[in-house]
């Protein structure tokens, strides 16, 4: 059933007139006034979509009284944001009410703005209105140091770096040329949070940005015009301006074209003019693509594997997952390395439930591993060995991270190893997933735990876990579960290890049910050593 007419009846009963003509066939347009409690009456313009999916829009065309030049939720072509994108929920079975509820939730903003109120949410929205060409902010040593800009040819996205061999792994691709784009980069720092103006915005000269500036931040206006005048004097043909905000932390910017485009030609080394004000500027959309954003942009505040030397032994079910995971989280960069350890080979049988794919079939696990890093983060330092892990030097490693899932191997682990060691591995046909983590002598190694599960304590599910195998003939058998299992063990063993690396504390054994027509027997504990344990204590 069409609900538009009942929706326009209900608009013009609430004083709203159509547009004519309509200026988007999506979209029901109507014109109207909006009556705050304190304010007055605010003229505006009202598009509801015909489809009952998407939010009402709202254009603010009249004011009862003038606005600063600075307002939050307000754009400069009038465009009002009420909510936050994501935020609102439509009702797309009762449109009336639901229309009713934006005008309501669109009114009480605009009595806040027309009372001068909201203002800090200015710094919130400030890039929704600075939109400009993408610029890559690639930069790890923010202090010092040159930086170069490259051009991407398929895109014509900017990438400011600060090593432009970093720089060109992350964007190497088979059909796109990287390009060196010559101009001066200029960085300045600004205390004050960026806020759009209502007039000439964006800016799109020199001139424009030096007046926004000017009610902005008077401090950071004459360092803009600084730097834009010594490259002009030093007849560069360009000039790229980074500001980054310290309220914020975020940057933005602008890149100025043809600098020398208005120098007079008789132009002597004395004259002191600077015809700068009407050159054309490009906004820039600065987007950290440093590998410390990358690994803390999920995690804010907390610390990461970076600067970190970890060893993983075990490319397969888990392993597989779990690498890839501790990459996203900065294992292998800050001059950190991530060492993977695996002998075996990746079969048609592996499939089912492997990080890997059909494309790296019969290819070392660990060597396909690296490479698949290397795609998803280039710039990632990660070693591989396809050797038995008994053959493979582990000094040096901050931590030795075991996700083979064989016991044997991890009794010798647990007396080889001198580091924090990490144990990750699947109870039975997916039944549970448990870490087990050493990090001080008075803690109970992997040994100290098998020991305990053969005399009935410390196990993951009550009444212990049956075996169960499928397989037969030239297979072998395994163990049957799904590879969400597999992504829930690797999972636990990330927090695990993002626990210890920030020295949080966190239970040395941990268990997570998968299967919960099953009880849990242990709940997360720190069990102590076997004080006659031939791994730990001989």
């Amino acid at each position: 059933m069409d609900s538009m007419p009942e929706v326009l009846r209900h608009m013009i009963g609430w004083g709203f007139i159509k547009v004519e003509p309509q200026p988007n066939p999506s979209w029901l347009a109507m014109a109207g006034e909006l009556t705050t409690s304190t304010q007055g009456t605010v003229q505006c313009e009202v598009w509801i979509d015909r489809a009952f999916e998407r939010p009402l829009k709202l254009w603010v065309t009249g004011v009862p009284k003038p606005l600063p030049n600075l307002v939050p939720h307000l754009s400069p072509n009038g465009y009002l944001c009420y909510a936050a994108p994501g935020t609102e929920v439509i009702d797309i079975y009762d449109p009336v009410r639901q229309t009713r509820t934006s005008l309501l939730q669109a009114t009480e903003v605009l009595e806040e703005i027309i009372a001068g109120k909201m203002k800090d949410d200015l710094q919130e929205e400030f890039f929704i209105y600075w939109e400009g060409a993408y610029c890559f902010y690639d930069v790890d040593r923010r202090s010092s140091g040159s930086l170069n800009v490259l051009q991407l040819s398929d895109s014509k996205f900017y990438v400011l770096t600060d090593d432009v061999e970093r720089s060109r792994l992350k964007f190497t691709h088979a059909r796109r040329k990287i390009l060196e784009f010559y101009t001066r980069v200029e960085m300045i720092t600004s205390t004050v949070a960026p806020r759009p103006l209502q007039k000439n915005w964006p800016p799109k000269t020199v001139g424009h940005i030096l007046d926004w500036q000017a009610e902005l931040d008077d401090a950071c206006r004459r360092k803009i015009r600084d730097r834009i005048t010594a490259a002009y004097r030093d007849g560069q043909p360009n000039v790229m301006v980074v500001i980054e905000s310290q309220k914020t932390g975020y940057s933005y910017g602008f890149l100025v074209h043809d600098l020398q485009a208005n120098r007079p030609n008789d132009q002597r080394s004395t004259d002191q003019r600077l015809p700068i004000f009407e050159c054309a500027v490009t906004l820039l959309t600065m987007l950290r693509l440093d590998d410390a954003y990358l690994s803390q942009r999920n995690i804010p505040g907390r610390t990461t594997f970076s600067g970190k030397r970890i060893g993983m032994i075990g490319c397969g079910t888990i392993g597989g997952f779990l690498a890839e995971m501790l990459v996203k989280a900065g294992a292998g960069t800050g001059g950190g390395e991530l060492v993977l350890i695996d002998n075996d080979t990746l079969m048609p049988q592996n499939l089912g439930r492997h990080r890997l794919g059909f494309n790296q079939l019969f290819q070392g696990k660990a060597t396909a591993m690296a490479e698949e890093l290397g795609g998803a983060m280039p710039t990632a330092k990660v070693a591989h060995f396809s050797s038995d892990a008994k053959d493979v030097n582990l000094a040096g490693l901050d931590l030795i991270i075991d996700a083979t899932g064989e016991e044997a191997f991890g009794h010798w682990l647990a007396k080889a190893a001198s580091c924090p060691t990490l144990h990750v591995w699947i109870e039975g046909a997916g039944v549970a997933v448990r870490t087990l983590i050493k990090q001080r002598p008075e803690q109970g190694c992997y040994r100290c735990l098998t020991q305990a599960n053969s005399r009935g304590s410390l196990l993951p599910v009550v009444g212990g876990v049956p075996p169960i195998f499928a397989g037969q003939g030239c297979e072998g058998l395994y163990v049957p579960f799904p590879a969400s299992v597999s992504i829930q063990a690797a999972a636990l063993a990330l927090d695990t290890a993002l626990a210890w690396v920030a020295g949080k504390l966190w239970p040395a054994l941990s268990t997570r049910l998968t299967d919960y027509s099953y009880e849990l027997a242990t709940p997360d504990c720190s069990p102590l050593p076997f004080a006659e344990c031939p791994a730990c204590r001989s």
